[in-house]
């Protein structure tokens, strides 16, 4: 799979820009972290990728098979879910809403759970879960998808440390696969074990570059802003 180049993309929500002239570099095979301030842009330039959000400019490189990971829902408070259905709704889009699983299906949604080391809680109701281990599951849900682009809103939102780290490592595993994946993160962690950053403002690109210069320059802006008051 080759890099996903943006060019010029720009994405409204109702009359407001929120995403101007962006252009960027996502490399396959690696972690990129989208980082800014909340309306700076990432979650809406995730919705772009996945296909969800119309917009304009152009974007090359980009793969048939995209999972969307959206932040803690509250879907299983709502519904009698356990952690190994809500992983197996992944597999809708190849298996259809009323789609039976198959054991190699079976095994998919085991291995997804694995990955982010929830196996055990298999059975669990998604609502008894803690935050962060909702969230683990969430990432299953798109491990299972076993797609070559991998997006991802806040995915250790909530998450306790233990489970930033079970996600953080997942995500590793699905790099050195060959995936492409995107996180927009708050988490300084995450943004350090990242390979490739991309800082947003109010819908337009600050910077692109290695972590360490990214944070460097967000710290900065943050910076600047304090003291302007």
């Amino acid at each position: 799979m080759r890099t996903i180049e943006l060019h010029h993309v720009t994405a409204h929500r109702g009359a407001r820009p929120a995403l101007d002239d962006v252009g960027a570099s996502l490399p396959s095979g690696a972690i990129t972290a989208l980082v800014g301030d909340n309306g700076s842009g990432k979650s809406t330039l995730l919705e772009v990728l996945a296909g969800t959000l119309p917009h304009a400019g152009r974007i090359d490189g980009l793969p048939a098979r995209r999972a969307l990971v959206v932040q803690r829902t509250d879907l299983g408070d709502r519904l009698p879910l356990t952690a190994h259905a809500t992983v197996a709704m992944g597999l809708w889009a190849e298996r259809g809403l009323l789609g039976r699983l198959r054991a190699a299906d079976r095994a998919r949604v085991d291995a997804a759970l694995d990955a982010v080391c929830m196996r055990e809680l298999a059975g669990a109701g998604l609502s008894t879960l803690s935050g962060g281990q909702r969230q683990r599951v969430l990432v299953a849900q798109g491990i299972v998808q076993d797609a070559s682009l991998v997006l991802l809103d806040e995915p250790t939102a909530s998450a306790d440390a233990a489970s930033r780290d079970r996600i953080d490592a997942a995500l590793r595993a699905l790099a050195l696969r060959g995936a492409t994946v995107v996180v927009a993160t708050h988490d300084r962690a995450s943004l350090a074990r990242a390979d490739h950053a991309v800082l947003l403002d109010r819908g337009r690109v600050v910077v692109e570059g290695a972590p360490a210069v990214v944070a460097a320059a967000q710290a900065r802006r943050a910076a600047e802003a304090l003291a302007l008051g």
